[in-house]
């Protein structure tokens, strides 16, 4: 059952991610979600741009390919002027009894041709082969970076996110203590408070102030990151584009992992895996493409030309014809066939190599991900209940305060405490987030629902 618990949970959260954009562009956004960031950056990202001109050419060299199979038709003409030499001309003469001879003379040759390679020892089939799992490995290589700029568009969207929590507490001490600086000023005033008191307020509101600087410049530093992954040329964000706050995640949405489970999806959905799979095929095709110089090759040759002296004015009785059937079968050539053989099988042994490292390396990947997420969700649930712990301490430390009972440094340091065990918590809650978008970004679930929108699979195993 627990496979079944985290597969649903995988599938929710893919469909939560699912694009929402629209055909939007970010100049149209006024509050921008992770999703509609996403389906920006995949449309306008110019690496991928670039990644799905690589596979565009793949696919012109499968064409390149396939037109092996079609016969070659080729036509050629010739118009050729030349004098003879004087001695010649002179020697013609006399053998003629004294004649004149025309120095001057044309000669016009026209020819149309054809040859069909009928077998070359499955040269051919190999060679489409190797061209469609290299295209089929330029789309997954694509596919792959749309994987990845998914995760750097989630963690620079988080990025900002975590920004505006520590912006939101800092402003939150920042009118904690203007209340205490006017509180203290009133009991200074009354002659019961001290002005000591009133300059310790005034520096933590400074301190406060500090830290609000900083949560707007780390913000404005995840803004300019998120606007070069989402393909904006200026490198910034639109003026007014707000973010989307990120909500509390609670417990009760918290969904067992199957680690057999989401290693299996990543088997199945890993591009970069997948690519790698192609190369063992494609290395598979190298091999019988370089078995074909064992075999002869037959070919059908056709010619029809003509040739005509003088004049240009060609005429059917010109024209002769050719037909003939080619036999060619290399008897040896010093090794070279076996030696490309050898090297296409050793790079195939390594190729085969590669692609266990590579299932190792994302299996890794994946087990990485549940650990981080799994302690990602203790550190929410522990931070959570800390900062309701120092929130009730806060307060009854400012009553024992107000009450002539508890130290200044003492206030001091509780609320300083609050202020540090919220912005954990506000880390632990983007930490989820984003381990979270890490464990399907480790398992290829974070393509789904955009390869579907494509109208494409996976690929086969």
């Amino acid at each position: 059952m627990n496979w079944k618990i985290s597969f649903l949970f995988l599938t929710v959260m893919s469909l939560a991610a699912a694009p929402l954009a629209g055909g939007k562009t970010l100049d149209k956004v006024q509050v921008l979600d992770l999703p509609t960031a996403q389906q920006i950056a995949l449309a306008d990202n110019p690496t991928l741009a670039a990644a799905a001109e690589r596979v565009e050419q793949a696919g012109q060299r499968i064409k390149q390919a396939r037109a092996l199979y079609y016969p070659s038709i080729d036509a050629g003409g010739t118009a050729a002027s030349g004098r003879m030499s004087a001695a010649d001309a002179a020697a013609q003469s006399l053998l003629s009894g004294g004649a004149d001879i025309d120095r001057n003379s044309e000669k016009y040759r026209l020819s149309l041709g054809a040859s069909w390679l009928l077998f070359d020892g499955f040269s051919r089939k190999f060679s489409n082969l190797v061209a469609e799992y290299g295209q089929q490995e330029s789309e997954q290589a694509r596919r792959d970076g749309m994987r990845l700029l998914l995760q750097s568009v989630a963690e620079s969207f988080y990025g900002a996110q975590l920004a505006l929590y520590n912006k939101a507490i800092a402003e939150a001490d920042f009118s904690f203590n203007s209340k205490q600086v006017k509180e203290a000023r009133i009991s200074m005033d009354a002659g019961a408070g001290s002005l000591s008191a009133v300059l310790n307020f005034q520096v933590q509101m400074n301190n406060a102030s500090t830290n609000i600087l900083l949560a707007e410049r780390n913000y404005d530093i995840a803004l300019f990151g998120l606007a070069v992954l989402l393909g904006r040329e200026s490198g910034q964000m639109p003026e007014g584009l707000k973010l989307s706050k990120m909500v509390m995640v609670e417990e009760n949405e918290f969904y067992e992992l199957s680690t057999s489970a989401l290693l299996q999806a990543a088997n199945t959905n890993r591009p970069d895996l997948l690519r790698q799979k192609l190369s063992v095929q494609r290395a598979e095709s190298t091999i019988g493409a370089n078995k074909a110089g064992y075999y002869p090759k037959f070919s059908l040759n056709g010619v029809v030309d003509g040739d005509r002296s003088d004049n240009a004015d060609f005429i059917s009785d010109d024209f002769g014809s050719t037909v003939s059937l080619n036999l060619s079968y290399n008897l040896f050539r010093g090794g070279g066939d076996r030696a490309r053989i050898a090297e296409a099988k050793a790079y195939k042994r390594e190729v085969v190599r590669t692609l266990e490292q590579q299932r190792n390396q994302v299996q890794s990947e994946v087990r990485q991900a549940i650990s981080r997420l799994e302690q990602a969700r203790a550190q929410l649930l522990l931070q959570r209940a800390s900062v309701k712990l120092v929130e009730q301490s806060r307060d009854l430390v400012e009553e024992g305060y107000k009450a002539g009972q508890e130290s200044l440094a003492r206030f001091n340091e509780v609320q300083r405490d609050l202020v540090r065990t919220q912005s954990r918590l506000a880390l632990s809650l983007i930490s989820l987030y984003t381990n979270r978008q890490s464990l399907k970004t480790a398992t290829g679930e974070s393509l789904v629902p955009y390869l579907q929108e494509e109208g494409t699979g996976f690929g086969t195993e």
